[in-house]
């Protein structure tokens, strides 16, 4: 496990420390990774696109940044570690599996549909990959809320979305809500539309705890000789 994934993992945990008691809200963080883009300030990782990106991260000094590869090898990854990537982002197209025996990077997944087979979602999950990496169109639809919520399910690994800066808090909250742990901001983010987007998530409301069983429907009991007990006085 690398350092995108470690730090997706601390976020998760700061959704769980929320919950406790004198918690202030200047010590309250963001329950997701906010990224961005190319190098942008407050952004807590980037991804780079091209080789002006990479080379701008390179020269920044970012911590943790991703490249987008067009296939992923051996060499594609060595190549982009020896540059001071945390992690590669891929397709499963043309991928090589001897590329992902590299432990300390992370393996970002691109997937161009919600919807795969329950099975190879499962078989996707061995892989542990850091995140994937998919597309939602906004706003958010119920049929793309259960969608995510299937794929988390299955896959049980963070899913990531790129997204505008002006997302809605009611759609971060959707996707919160759905496995989503990563938004990744559209090309041409500012530091303001990265801060902005990371006070919209502190500001998001607890997600709500499931219904006891107290809401759920009472079934009668059969007493022998097929008389309801809910039936007798």
């Amino acid at each position: 496990m690398g350092k995108f994934a470690d730090a997706i993992r601390d976020r998760r945990k700061t959704r769980q420390r929320r919950l406790g008691f004198g918690a202030g809200n200047d010590e309250r963080q963001p329950s997701m990774l906010v990224g961005a883009i190319g190098v942008v300030e407050g952004a807590d990782f980037c991804l780079a696109l091209s080789e002006s990106d990479i080379s701008a991260a390179e020269s920044a000094g970012v911590e943790i940044w991703g490249a987008r590869l067009d296939a992923l090898t051996p060499d594609s990854v060595a190549s982009a570690k020896e540059r001071g990537a945390s992690f590669v982002s891929f397709t499963l197209e043309g991928a090589l599996a001897a590329a992902m025996l590299d432990e300390e990077m992370d393996y970002v997944v691109r997937l161009s549909d919600l919807r795969i087979d329950e099975a190879d979602a499962r078989a996707l999950g061995s892989l542990r990959p850091a995140e994937l990496a998919v597309t939602v169109e906004l706003p958010v639809s119920l049929s793309a809320v259960l969608d995510l919520r299937r794929l988390a399910l299955f896959v049980s690994a963070p899913i990531g979305v790129k997204c505008p800066s002006d997302i809605s808090a009611g759609d971060i909250e959707a996707l919160r809500d759905s496995g989503v742990a990563v938004l990744a901001l559209d090309a041409g983010a500012s530091p303001d539309d990265v801060a902005a987007v990371k006070r919209r998530i502190v500001d998001l409301p607890e997600r709500k705890p499931k219904r006891d069983d107290g809401s759920q429907p009472l079934i009668p009991t059969m007493r022998p000789g097929g008389d309801s007990a809910a039936g007798e006085e």
